[in-house]
């Protein structure tokens, strides 16, 4: 259920205060009524509202001084100003030191509505707009660690090389390639980097409201659409619209997108006019997207449309080069974000991250390492302490030999890494290990011999 708009209206004259009460009444809205500047000062101190009509011309502190003083305490509250005079140098100065809207008091009540109706979404755009703008600071304010391999070297230089150009970009890999980090240092590195970046999961979003909430809507356009809402388009105006997996998109929803790529406008549902816009559009699928040309489920016009430059990102497992500084990152990020000292992997279990095959890729890199901080309590994280899959897994070794040896392999690590969490569970106390794991002493030191697993504090 949507909140209820708050009106405050403040006005000396109580005959045009308790029409506009009962007019904001039948429109739906909540108000409070105050006789002077100062006493709507005085109840903004105590009440949350989102919007006040402040009447120019009234006793003791005028409504353009109280106005003043409204925006230096009360940003986020909208302002409509109020006047029996249309005084356009008034109304100049007003919007100068805040307002957002300025009126005459002949005013229809269905023009009264439809105005305030109109800041409220103003205000809502705006308050979405900053809310934005917070969560691309704090990405800013994390690193953007993309890899240094060559195949991800010739990547950043294609996209350091475009991003000033307004081209549409379509960026294609596997889920957790890091579509979206690659979409970011794009933006951060345009023309339009003070602009939203506003990012859509199109298969997030209900089947049912992906118009709308691309497009936005208008008061009334389908049952439940009480208010006028601004789509992902508009708020991403001035700036970059990134669209992940694109390739999901239904069809009768393919040819809007293409229209809103050739004519740089869109129309919200139930609208009766196009709106212009100027942002940049960046997409992004994990989907073979000539193959649903082919099958008839992919627009072939939009592929070319939004195929200007293509970049297509490698999965983690065909450059293992680049996990040592991905891992090492991730986990002192974690660390941070955590509050936990800093912490390292050893040169084991380093090996072991080069050697597993990454079926969810970077995104599976940075949930391990932040499993490893939170679940590890030594500095220095062993291999150990990582997952047996990371031993076990069969598909974990790259290029084996021969399935023989990939998995003895994997059963010799399995061993190895079950033997070293034993003992430090038990403070490397090989008698009490060997009793616990049913096995005899000298058959525990034979094998802690073959492996290299030797303590500096261990019993004799």
């Amino acid at each position: 259920m949507s909140k209820v708009a708050t009106i405050l209206i403040v006005d000396d004259d109580s005959t045009i205060r308790q029409n506009i009460h009962f007019i904001l009444e039948r429109g739906g809205m909540k108000s409070a009524m105050a006789s002077s500047g100062e006493e709507g000062l005085q109840r903004m101190r105590t009440t949350a509202f989102d919007l006040v009509l402040l009447d120019v011309q009234m006793p003791g502190m005028g409504g353009l001084e109280a106005l003043r003083i409204m925006r230096e305490r009360h940003p986020d509250v909208g302002v409509i100003m109020c006047s029996v005079l249309k005084d356009i140098a008034v109304a100049v100065e007003a919007m100068h030191t805040g307002a957002m809207d300025y009126i005459t008091k002949d005013f229809s009540p269905p023009e009264l509505i439809a105005r305030i109706r109109k800041t409220l979404l103003q205000l809502r755009a705006g308050r979405e707009l900053e809310r934005l703008h917070d969560v691309e600071e704090k990405h800013v304010a994390r690193p953007m660690v993309l890899g240094s391999s060559h195949r991800m070297r010739g990547v950043v230089q294609v996209a350091e090389k475009i991003a000033a150009k307004p081209v549409t970009v379509l960026i294609s890999g596997e889920t957790g390639t890091g579509k979206e980090v690659l979409a970011r240092y794009i933006h951060a590195r345009s023309d339009r980097k003070t602009g939203p970046f506003v990012a859509v999961n199109l298969p997030g979003i209900p089947g049912n409201l992906v118009e709308s909430e691309l497009f936005g809507h208008e008061r009334g356009a389908f049952t439940g659409a009480d208010k006028q809402k601004l789509g992902k388009f508009e708020l991403a105006n001035g700036g970059t619209l990134f669209l992940d997996e694109i390739g999901d998109l239904a069809m009768d929803l393919q040819s809007k997108i293409l229209r809103a790529l050739q004519e740089h406008e869109i129309e919200r549902v139930g609208g009766e006019k196009p709106i212009q816009l100027d942002l940049r559009v960046i997409c992004a699928s994990n989907r073979d997207l000539p193959q649903r040309v082919k099958e008839g489920t992919f627009r072939e016009d939009l592929y070319w449309r939004l195929k200007v430059v293509p970049i297509e990102l490698p999965p983690l497992r065909e450059r293992p080069e680049d996990i040592r500084d991905l891992a090492s990152h991730f986990l002192a990020r974690a660390a941070a974000e955590h509050g936990r000292p800093p912490q390292t992997l050893a040169e084991g279990a380093l090996q072991l991250l080069e050697r597993y095959r990454w079926p969810g890729n970077i995104r599976e890199l940075e949930n391990v390492m932040s499993r490893m901080t939170v679940t590890c309590d030594s500095e220095v994280i062993e291999e150990s302490d990582l997952p047996y899959d990371f031993a076990i897994e069969p598909g974990s070794l790259l290029e084996p030999q021969s399935e023989q040896q990939s998995l003895e392999a994997a059963i010799l690590a399995f061993e190895k890494s079950f033997l070293k969490k034993a003992l430090k569970r038990n403070d490397w106390n090989r008698k009490l290990t060997a009793q616990q794991l049913g096995i005899g002493y000298s058959t525990l030191k034979a094998k802690l011999k073959s492996y290299g697993l030797v303590h500096e504090d261990d019993d004799d």
